[in-house]
């Protein structure tokens, strides 16, 4: 039974790398994707704040990737990477484009007022896909379900 609640977990930037170019080469093979293989994410609250409290985060950028399914054989399934961002000139002061939104991954120094600071930025996977975690009587499900929605 799914539960609207899995464990929550940074991803490793070579991970996260490895599933965003799962989704940029989807279609390399000759295949195409399904649009009803992956209709909307599921994420919870309590994950967001967890994102949010990354130190300097002023945006949230998603990224789309494709992860290996631990419950089929060789098969990727969607997920949502999510990373903190803010604006250059948080990080760079003296940046040509301090408006500039970038990702803050990994180790990034950043401003706390007039000293730098070095911060570990984490990508986290907090998604679940739907299907199966599908609200089939929202407006927003276009089409019929089918069995792999719970």
């Amino acid at each position: 039974m799914q539960t609207d609640k899995t464990p929550t977990y940074a991803v490793p930037i070579e991970d996260a790398e490895k599933w965003v170019t799962n989704w940029v080469d989807a279609n390399t093979d000759g295949k195409t994707l399904d649009p009803t293989d992956m209709r909307a994410f599921l994420v919870h609250r309590e994950d967001f704040i967890e994102l949010l409290r990354q130190y300097d985060t002023e945006y949230v950028r998603l990224y789309m990737g494709r992860r290996e399914d631990p419950n089929s054989d060789n098969q990727l399934r969607a997920c949502l990477l999510m990373v903190s961002a803010t604006r250059q000139g948080t990080i760079d002061p003296k940046s040509p484009d301090p408006d500039l939104i970038v990702d803050l991954v990994g180790q990034v120094t950043v401003l706390n007022g007039d000293k730098a600071q070095e911060a570990n930025y984490q990508v986290f996977d907090f998604s679940q896909i739907c299907p199966p975690m599908c609200d089939v009587n929202s407006p927003l499900f276009i089409g019929e379900p089918d069995a792999r929605c719970q």
